[in-house]
């Protein structure tokens, strides 16, 4: 069977600009992810016919100047990181945040052929938008880190083991998921570390579907950085040294070449939400 050519646009909505030191070696953040996302296509292009590579566009809008994509245009979104913080929105200074919220609101309910990603605030954001919380956490979450999947989890990410190893720079979490939500994966200080809405989800559904296939997924979050680096993790430790503590930045530092599924598991299975598999 032929497999068609896909060439998807991709709307990523930047919340932040990483450290100079970070951008001196791995860019802004339209790099960062877009570097990200073709490595995550490039094994699966590799087993589709000659001819019928999927190829991507990335476009960057600055949401903190309010600036937006006519969401008629993209395939999906990807919502960036922030150092800011999600829960702050109602604070003076963090308008955009609030219209970040309610322009997310608006695609998940009524776009729902446009995929939504969400990264770390990202993540957060999407909970706020849908009926979810974000709060400050008790400790900080570091560096390369084992995750809990849930059993839809495991089905998402193709993860047998169970466990999906992503890199973590964050102290604010998502205690509670939005209605209808699924949680996919856990840490022993945060229980919602990514989850998913189905496409046409009624609110009163508690039970993910029994079968189903990426593409009738419709929003995807991650609380982990699946777009960091080794490189890009060791430049944040220790920039924050200060701020995590030397017992943490220690931990961090030990663990920031450990194994990353960033690429091969999430980055996969965001290309397989968009069709392309």
């Amino acid at each position: 069977m032929t497999v068609p050519v896909t060439n998807l646009r991709i709307g990523l909505l930047i919340c932040d600009v990483p450290a100079d030191t970070i951008q001196e070696k791995h860019g802004d953040y339209e790099r960062i992810f877009g570097t990200f996302l073709e490595e995550a296509l490039k094994p699966i292009n590799q087993n589709r016919p000659a001819g019928s590579q999927a190829t991507f566009k990335l476009d960057p809008f600055d949401v903190r100047a309010q600036v937006y994509p006519n969401v008629d245009e993209y395939d999906a979104i990807l919502i960036t990181g922030s150092r800011l913080t999600a829960h702050e929105y109602d604070q003076p200074g963090n308008e955009w945040m609030k219209k970040l919220i309610e322009y997310v609101r608006f695609v998940a309910t009524e776009k729902p052929l446009v995929k939504i990603f969400g990264i770390c605030f990202g993540h957060q954001i999407i909970a706020l938008a849908m009926g979810g919380t974000c709060v400050r956490n008790t400790h900080f979450e570091v560096s390369a880190t084992k995750l809990q999947l849930t059993e839809l989890g495991k089905k998402i990410y193709g993860v047998d083991s169970g466990i999906l190893n992503i890199h973590l720079m964050n102290r604010d979490h998502v205690p509670t998921k939005p209605p209808s939500f699924h949680i996919l994966s856990s840490s022993n200080l945060s229980p919602v570390h990514g989850m998913v809405l189905f496409s046409q989800s009624d609110s009163s559904e508690e039970s993910p579907p029994l079968n189903f296939r990426l593409t009738d997924i419709h929003i995807l979050t991650s609380q982990g950085h699946p777009e960091f680096t080794e490189s890009i993790m060791r430049i944040l430790i220790h920039m924050r040294q200060q701020l995590l503590g030397p017992d943490l930045a220690y931990d961090g530092e030990h663990r920031a070449g450990n194994q990353n599924d960033g690429i091969a598991v999430i980055g996969k299975a965001i290309w397989g939400v968009m069709g392309v598999e």
